[in-house]
């Protein structure tokens, strides 16, 4: 089969690899040059940049493709709605990969919330030097809430030229900009935390993959307040040939899709 699949993260990476591994016609779509470079690495044919809904209408009427895989990150909702919304359109079968939830006991360091302005909030009521590990595009919704104003703002983001100078049109400095490339270790979130005398960080609540319970592991030993943000339910109300495949491995997926095509 020929498959269109969106994927940047590392399990939509894995998940596009085990595809062509049985057999399939499969080309990745990334956001950003940067993941295009890691899809090759792995010997999968890839395009980049954003995909809006004429783009994408015209990319699936052209190629033929048998279905759209979405393996975007949990937290990408404009994406998976163009996706969602065009299939339904074009009658092209849409397949979520949604990577596996963190499960988490309650603990009084881990505070969950709906949104940013919840986050912000909270973060803001619990310390004064706040470390963001949420993604250089939340950015301008962050720098808004007045409960900031008179914090000490930490950022971890990708070390790119376009994320670097994302920030600092914010006003962000050179002391406040972590640029690193992840997932990273417990260890070395304990090393950074520390170092930069972080009093309350906030994730996101991405999953298994991509390091969310290391930094949770990491502020729980250092006793420090951890702010999760909760992952958006997925919407399938504007696709009518779309669905998420409820499973907790990449094989097991595949062999639900396979069956369904």
């Amino acid at each position: 089969m020929k498959l269109f699949v969106m994927a940047g993260t590392e399990d939509g990476r894995q998940l596009a690899e085990a595809l062509k591994k049985r057999g399939h016609d499969v080309l990745v779509s990334t956001l950003t040059a940067y993941g295009a470079d890691l899809v090759s690495e792995q010997g999968l044919s890839v395009r980049s940049g954003a995909m809006n809904a004429e783009l994408l209408t015209e990319f699936l009427n052209s190629n033929s493709y048998t279905a759209l895989v979405d393996a975007t990150h949990p937290y990408a909702l404009r994406v998976k709605e163009i996706a969602q919304k065009v299939c339904a359109e074009l009658s092209v079968p849409y397949f979520r990969w949604e990577r596996s939830a963190l499960e988490l006991e309650s603990h009084p360091l881990i505070h969950w919330v709906e949104n940013i302005p919840a986050a912000a909030q909270a973060a803001a009521s619990l310390g004064n030097r706040l470390l963001l590990t949420t993604g250089s595009n939340s950015l301008p919704e962050w720098t808004s809430q007045p409960c900031l104003r008179g914090k000490s703002l930490f950022i971890r983001v990708l070390p790119t030229s376009q994320v670097l100078a994302r920030c600092e049109t914010l006003g962000f400095s050179p002391k406040q900009i972590i640029a690193a490339q992840g997932p990273f270790s417990e260890e070395w979130d304990k090393a950074m935390f520390k170092q930069l005398k972080i009093e309350v960080v906030v994730a996101k609540e991405s999953g298994k993959v991509g390091g969310t319970l290391e930094k949770v592991q990491a502020c729980l030993t250092l006793n420090i307040p951890l702010i999760l943000l909760k992952r958006p339910a997925v919407d399938f109300s504007n696709s009518q040939a779309g669905q998420t495949i409820a499973v907790s491995s990449i094989p097991e997926f595949i062999k639900q899709m396979e069956e369904l095509l």
